[in-house]
This record gives structure tokens, sequence and C-alpha cells, in this order.
């Protein structure tokens, strides 16, 4: 009894697929790590808040400002409801709460974004390597990527997914979908993009009669 061969044809179309799946999502990854490869440095102001399903801003908002220098640098300032610094510098993170006068240190792996924080301070060969990325559809003047988190083994992160979004080629807003199911808005404003940051901005010096604790 003669085999049956399978007609070759019928593969082709899922090839077809998989091959342009593979090159959109290539494409958006490369079209990312160019965008954020130009932000050399970036200060802006920030508000950020929980957003419902309607995209409706609610709770309470965080105000601040923030400063990035990339590779490894980032300030994440606080300024209401309540004061709180955040420091990123290379592989260590510090936390500073005025009201209670406590300071957090904490190592951690730029090559490894776990947070928002660091995603924005990541060399771009780590979001490649961290993030399954792919580009949206423009909306209100905004090019919109998102990055869902690669599943690897001893990494964990505090989200399901961000999505980036860029106008005239500068990072605009981020929207971040956490593992509780919450969803914020970052929005930035007064950007300015690749001026010379003070390295001041990147370091800390513990107030007097301040806690320091050392965490893993």
């Amino acid at each position: 009894m003669k085999k049956q061969r399978t007609p070759l044809i019928i593969f082709f179309p899922l090839l077809l697929i998989i091959f342009q799946t593979v090159f959109a999502d290539t494409t958006a990854t490369d079209e990312l790590a160019v965008l954020m490869d130009n932000i050399r440095t970036m200060q802006a102001t920030f508000i950020q808040s929980l957003v419902n399903q309607s995209g409706a801003r609610i709770g309470t908002k965080t105000t601040g400002k923030m400063a990035v220098a990339r590779p490894g640098k980032f300030r994440w300032e606080i300024t209401k409801p309540h004061d709180q610094l955040i420091i990123i510098n290379n592989n260590k993170m510090i936390s500073y709460d005025p009201d209670l006068s406590q300071i957090t240190n904490r190592k951690v792996n730029v090559n490894q974004p776990g947070n928002p924080a660091m995603l924005l301070s990541s060399p771009v060969e780590s979001l490649k390597q961290s993030f399954q990325i792919i580009k949206l559809k423009k909306s209100d003047e905004k090019l919109w990527f998102k990055l869902t988190p690669k599943k690897t083994k001893g990494q964990a992160s505090g989200y399901q997914w961000i999505k980036i979004g860029f106008i005239d080629n500068k990072l605009n807003a981020m929207y971040i979908f956490d593992n509780l199911d919450q969803t914020s808005l970052i929005s930035f404003s007064n950007i300015e993009q690749n001026a010379e940051i003070s390295p001041k901005n990147f370091t800390f010096t513990p107030p007097p009669n301040s806690e320091v604790f050392d965490a893993q």
C-alpha cells in the first residue's frame, strides 16, 4: 500500500503566518530599540494614577519629577501627596522616605528590568532579552508599544505588561497593568531630552539621624 504524501502546499500558509509574526515582532523590537537608544538623558515632570476600564484617572494622583541617564541611572522624586525619593545608580537602588526618616538600600540588576523604573534606565539589549515587544496602532497621535515580560526562571516582574507611548520620538506616557489586575497611567510633561544632567542627581547623602536599612 502506497503511503500518502501530505501536500506541501498545506504548510505554506502556516509558514507564511509564522514568518510574518516573527518579522513584525522583530521590526517592533528594533523600532523601540532605536527610540530608546535615542534617549541618552531625559528630565520631565510626571503624573501617575490608577485608571478605570474607560481610561479615566481614578483615586489619588501622584506627581513629581524624574531624570534618567541611560544606561543605569534613574531618579524618581515624588512631591505629592507625600515626599519620596528613589534613585537607581547602576546596580544599587536607594529609597528615601523623609516623613519616616528612613532609607532603604537594595541591590538591583539593571540588565533585568523588573520594574518600570529599571525599564527606562536599562540598556536596550536587556529590553530585547526581557520582553516580547509588539507595535500597536497609533492613538491620540502617540506611537504605542506593548512590552510583555518573558517568563524567565528566577526572574519575576511586578506587572503583566507595559505600554509605552511616544510623540515626535519622545517618551510621553506609560500604562502599567500590574499583577493585581490594576492599570496605572504615567504621563510626562515638560520633557527635556538629551540635555546634560549633573551626576549629583543620581547620588544621595543620608540626612542626619536617618534610619538605614539594607534589603535583600
